[in-house]
């Protein structure tokens, strides 16, 4: 099949960066009385910005809360998910916590929803929120450093959200992202951060990208991912009218950005939504990107030559066809009538992407339930190889889900469930499935690593989660998930999870 090639749309360019110490942060931290505090003067909560109109999504998510839950949730849920690839259930996953399980940040001064994100490296783990940057010791997290956003990448003048941090381990890098609102018409910042080392307690380069390409755009949900030679960004574009103008790509090679070195780069503009990239875990030449735009289709696109701004090339999309999706309703919480945003069924996280294959998950609508739903996806073919629905109970919410795989394609998955009928808090959830139990995928209900103590009134609930690979252990994966404190503020769950054997 020929796909056609997508043309570039505009340079982005960036001059060397800062290098910023710890120590430099922490003095900042202590200099600065209340680093976000034009949160609260800009309006505490970040709307969530829909690729649809914004007017027709809350149609559609108000004729959701208006027919709400009709039944139970069918039984066959799973095995009907199953039958569409064509396999049999066999099963389930012994999956176990393997590892600490801990509260991490919680509210502070930051934007609401608190964006729970994070990863695990070869000693630390790195947890980022709409507020500050938390970093455990992970052989004993009482050890932690918590810094704010804006001392950690040395910058004031607007609030930042959206972070994100990923481990690379085979470089032995840390990356953290985030976004800042605008200073202009013509000025927006995303800020990329690179450690000199695999201590993220050490030193970083600081990227300062201003991300206008059009004037008066709004560059909003910037995703991270990476391959064997780039680090790979994409975020959805917003008009000054509010209209969705398409997602940008732009990918920077390692070789610079790990060396502190400036770059120019083409980017990619008016892809469709939400554009995941990948966490590419081998030497693939073929980069796989993927959007949940609607309907009965996921949207492929296939990144070559991803660190060499010359020969860059990014083609599709194309159509892998699936079971149909919608949107999903909000999630009811007992004790209140507050619902948590469950969001439009878009891929709100990385992808993983090994050999052939890429996972990917979303939360959709199952007869009037918000339930995610996972795919692998053969990218050589285009086409789906598997797909299955998970969730708690018959009565249970089931959202903001994060999957990762390891390269023999075990998958790790967590998740976020409400249960109003059993009287069930949030619960911070996982699962997983072991490739040695055959290929049927099917997911168990999972485990709950913490149930909240009350329900949330806080504001809007995490625009994602996070589940990553452990670099000292192929076969287990860390977490980091948002829960409630018992003030019904916000809080996090960092749990390490893996196989029992």
């Amino acid at each position: 099949m020929k796909h056609s090639s997508i043309e570039i749309g505009t340079q982005l360019e960036a001059a060397a960066p800062q290098l910023r110490t710890m120590e430099t942060m922490l003095q900042d931290m202590e200099e600065s009385v209340a680093p976000n505090a034009r949160a609260v003067a800009q309006g505490k909560s970040k709307p969530f910005l829909p690729t649809t109109p914004a007017d027709e999504y809350q149609e559609l998510k108000s004729q959701l809360r208006a027919q709400g839950q009709v039944a139970d949730k069918p039984v066959e849920a799973e095995a009907e998910a199953e039958a569409e690839a064509g396999v049999e259930a066999l099963p389930r996953a012994p999956i176990v916590l393997v590892g600490p399980n801990f509260a991490g940040a919680t509210d502070v001064d930051g934007l609401m929803p608190p964006d729970t994100h994070g990863a695990v490296g070869l000693d630390h783990f790195v947890e980022v929120t709409n507020s500050h940057i938390d970093i455990f010791v992970r052989a004993n997290p009482s050890q932690r450093t918590s810094i704010s956003l804006a001392a950690f990448f040395g910058y004031t003048t607007r609030v930042l959200f959206d972070p994100r941090a990923v481990y690379d381990s085979v470089w032995n890098r840390w990356i953290v992202t985030a976004d800042a609102f605008q200073e202009s018409s013509t000025r927006q910042l995303f800020f990329v951060a690179i450690s000199t080392s695999s201590n993220p307690l050490g030193s970083y380069y600081i990227y300062a990208l201003n991300v206008t390409f059009n004037a008066g755009d709004f560059w909003d949900y910037p995703q991270l991912g990476m391959d064997q030679d780039s680090i790979i960004i994409t975020a959805n574009v917003f008009t000054s009218s509010g209209g969705f103008r398409g997602a940008d790509m732009f990918a920077v090679a390692k070789a610079r950005l790990y060396n502190g070195l400036g770059f120019s780069v083409p980017v990619f503009t008016g892809l469709r939504a939400t554009l995941a990239p990948p966490i590419v875990l081998d030497q693939n030449a073929r980069t796989c990107l993927i959007a949940a735009s609607g309907g009965s289709v996921l949207s492929l696109y296939t990144l070559t030559n991803s660190s060499r701004p010359n020969a860059i090339q990014l083609t599709g999309p194309v159509n892998v066809p699936v079971p149909a999706y919608s949107a999903p309703p909000d999630a009811p919480q007992p004790g209140t009538t507050a619902m948590l945003d469950t969001l439009d069924g878009r891929f709100v996280n990385a992808s993983t992407q090994t050999g052939d294959f890429l996972w990917q998950v979303h939360t959709v609508n199952l007869v009037g339930y918000a339930a995610p739903k996972f795919y692998q996806i053969n990218t050589v073919t285009n086409s789906l190889v598997r797909s299955a629905f998970f969730f708690g109970t018959s009565t249970s919410f089931d959202f903001n889900a994060s999957i990762a795989a390891n390269s023999a394609n075990d998958i790790y998955v967590t998740w976020t469930m409400t249960d109003p009928p059993r009287g069930t808090n949030a619960q911070v959830r996982f699962s997983g499935f072991d490739h040695n139990n055959g290929t049927a995928y099917s997911l168990s209900p999972g485990i709950a690593a913490y149930t909240s103590p009350t329900f949330f009134t806080g504001g809007r609930w995490g625009d994602y989660s996070a589940v990553t690979l452990d670099p000292r252990n192929g076969r287990r994966a860390w977490l980091v998930n948002e829960d409630i404190l018992s003030n019904h503020d916000w809080g996090s769950r960092i749990v390490g999870i893996g196989f029992a054997s």
